[in-house]
């Protein structure tokens, strides 16, 4: 489906046919981006392969935006991957306090919003590779545009925009009834948004199994 087929069906579920419609257009363009956007955090739904250039000595490198989480990573000398575990600064610490000035190849990575630290100083030029979950590259504008993610999950977007659109606080728009129940279906769907720190805990924490090449 694309953004008019949906303004469109939400639309003729909420009764908000009349001329002028209680809800902009560019309203609920945005709303239903805002949508995408919290479903792919609370589910993980967009996955993508990036590749990063490391030149010997770097540590801290910068993640692109959107990325929320990091998933795996490895390290690619020619045909050789080396992969590395998810870690935190407090393990790196009880492990070898050194770890901040040493000069060899990495073993793990810490993720922290933006950018990703190596546990060591790199000793070569390499290709850092990770897989990931991002946001949707781009908000939804134009009544042909399509959502990112699977088409299977577009009707499940509706739950949040009637949470917003309803939550508006001014005496036309407001239901407060109406935007609890548009939040409970989006999060039966999707489940509750996780906050930062428990993501950070959870991926810094998490089992690493490593693949024979």
């Amino acid at each position: 489906m694309n953004l008019g087929e949906m303004t469109a069906e939400w639309r003729e579920d909420n009764r908000d046919t009349g001329t002028p419609p209680l809800f902009s257009d560019e309203l609920l363009a945005r709303l239903f981006s805002e949508s995408e956007e919290e479903a792919s955090i609370r589910k993980c739904l967009i996955r993508e392969t990036v590749t990063i250039p490391i030149v010997a000595g770097d540590m801290e490198l910068e993640l692109a935006d959107g990325i929320f989480e990091v998933r795996t990573a490895r390290i690619v000398e020619g045909d050789t991957s080396y992969w590395l575990s998810p870690s935190d600064r407090y393990e790196q610490d009880r492990l070898f306090i050194g770890w901040r000035t040493e000069t060899a190849r990495p073993t793990a990575f810490i993720h922290d919003d933006k950018s990703l630290t190596l546990n060591r100083l790199a000793e070569t030029d390499a290709d850092l590779v990770l897989e990931v979950f991002i946001t949707p590259t781009s908000a939804m504008v134009d009544a042909d545009d399509e959502p990112e993610i699977s088409s299977v999950h577009h009707r499940k977007l509706y739950g949040w925009v009637t949470f917003k659109a309803y939550s508006i606080p001014d005496n036309e728009r407001q239901d407060s009834p109406r935007a609890a129940g548009g939040l409970a279906e989006f999060e039966r769907y999707f489940g509750k948004r996780p906050d930062a720190n428990h993501r950070r805990n959870n991926n810094a924490n998490r089992p690493h199994r490593v693949k024979a090449w």
